[in-house]
């Protein structure tokens, strides 16, 4: 008995080396990303310390990076994946907050369940994305223009 103990324990322990590995390796990507985003966020717009990352992929893919700037700026960098599109800078100040956007789609969709809220951009024009699950699950995009909260265009999958 004293046997199988040990010998469930190992594999029981194998399988959870296991899984941690295979899910640090499937965020290596993001984590990457970020990193050089960082890197661009820091040469175009001066950001010392990273707040926030996002991954977007819309009509173009950009990576964006929310920081902080060394006077303590809190500064919005939408970097495309495409060289042919330009880097776009922000202060976080001159567009709507996360909390706005979301207090606005509490209100006007009454979502079940919100999956998600990340800025993104299409047409070269700055944008947040808020997924959310509605009262029969299927799953809704709406996005918002980063600058006014304006609402852009809306999504729903079947």
């Amino acid at each position: 008995m004293k046997k199988w103990l040990i010998i469930s324990s190992v594999l029981i322990v194998c399988f959870l080396v296991f899984v941690a590995g295979a899910y640090i390796r499937a965020l290596q990507p993001k984590n990457e990303a970020a990193d050089i985003a960082l890197a661009t966020a820091e040469e175009k717009a001066g950001i010392e310390k990273m707040d926030e990352f996002y991954l977007y992929n819309g009509h173009e893919s950009y990576s964006v990076v929310v920081g902080t700037t060394s006077g303590g700026d809190k500064q919005i960098v939408w970097i495309p994946e495409n060289d042919k599109q330009k880097v776009v800078v922000e202060h976080a100040r001159n567009g709507k907050s996360k909390e706005d956007i979301l207090s606005k789609v509490k209100k006007n969709r009454n979502p079940a369940e919100i999956v998600s809220v990340k800025l993104g951009m299409e047409k070269n024009v700055p944008l947040w994305e808020v997924t959310y699950l509605d009262e029969s699950n299927s799953y809704n995009y709406d996005y918002y223009d980063f600058k006014t909260g304006e609402w852009l265009k809306y999504y729903r999958s079947i």
